[in-house]
């Protein structure tokens, strides 16, 4: 009897153990071929959205660039969003305060007015407030990574796009966009900050564009229109010599431990 009772035990004991195997082997599967999907998609979409040819970067320098990567899905977001009549626009470099030119991640252009979204593909606690000159971004005890003031960022852009295109400062609407696996409550700013999520930012989009009053006529936006046609896909060496000043601005920021 008491063999017989050992031999159901064992019998028990393999079952259980190859059905945990085959709910791990079909979990692992089921999320490979999620996974498999979700990169067939964001093949086909970098070209079919035409995020490549605005932005002139292809599949492997969207998908292997964390960067880029995050400004393409927000890109991507965006675009469904918009009417006829509204633009969006990646990588435009402006003339700048603190260096020759200053590169705008995405701006949407619309009669509503311009967004701008400087875009951070973060995860993890993200702490600073907006008199701080720096940020820090806290993925765990031993991973932590400063960053420069977003909002001073998209100060800049928002500046640049005001004296460029001679538009009043108020008809542009600077966001600062972190990914949803971002943490922003250690954040300390007030309500005239735009900093969120990709899923607040979407919400906040579509708010504007949809309930907003318009600012531009349709004169009005084919002249902007026209003009930041002039500032996209600049050449090589202008986004060479903009990278390198911004390196030059952040080494004399630490040096001096001030603005840059």
């Amino acid at each position: 009897m008491a063999r017989r009772k050992k031999n159901q035990t064992d019998i028990l004991d393999i079952f259980i153990g190859v059905t945990s195997l085959l709910v791990t082997l079909i979990t692992l599967m089921m999320n490979l071929f999620i996974n498999l999907i979700c990169f067939i998609y964001d093949v086909i979409t970098i070209y079919q959205s035409g995020y490549k040819k605005k932005s002139g970067n292809g599949f492997f320098k969207t998908y292997f660039n964390k960067g880029h990567m995050g400004e393409f899905r927000l890109y991507r977001k965006l675009k469904r969003l918009m009417k006829a009549e509204d633009t969006i626009y990646t990588n435009i470099y402006l003339p700048g305060l603190n260096t020759t030119h200053t590169e705008l991640d995405l701006l949407v252009v619309s009669k509503k007015g311009l967004i701008v979204y400087e875009v951070k593909n973060y995860g993890g606690y993200i702490y600073g407030s907006k008199q701080d000159t720096h940020w820090t971004q806290v993925l765990n005890y031993f991973s932590k990574h400063k960053f420069y003031n977003p909002l001073r960022q998209n100060y800049a852009h928002h500046k640049a796009l005001e004296n460029y295109l001679a538009i009043p400062f108020e008809s542009v609407y600077p966001v600062v966009s972190f990914s949803n696996r971002s943490r922003l409550s250690k954040i300390k700013v007030d309500d005239t900050a735009r900093v969120m999520q990709t899923k607040d930012t979407i919400k906040y989009t579509k708010d504007i564009l949809t309930h907003g009053s318009d600012i531009f006529s349709d004169d009005m936006l084919s002249e902007i229109k026209s003009r930041l046609e002039l500032a996209i896909l600049k050449d090589q060496s202008t986004k060479t010599n903009h990278v390198n000043e911004v390196i030059q601005l952040i080494k004399k920021w630490w040096i001096k431990g001030g603005e840059p």
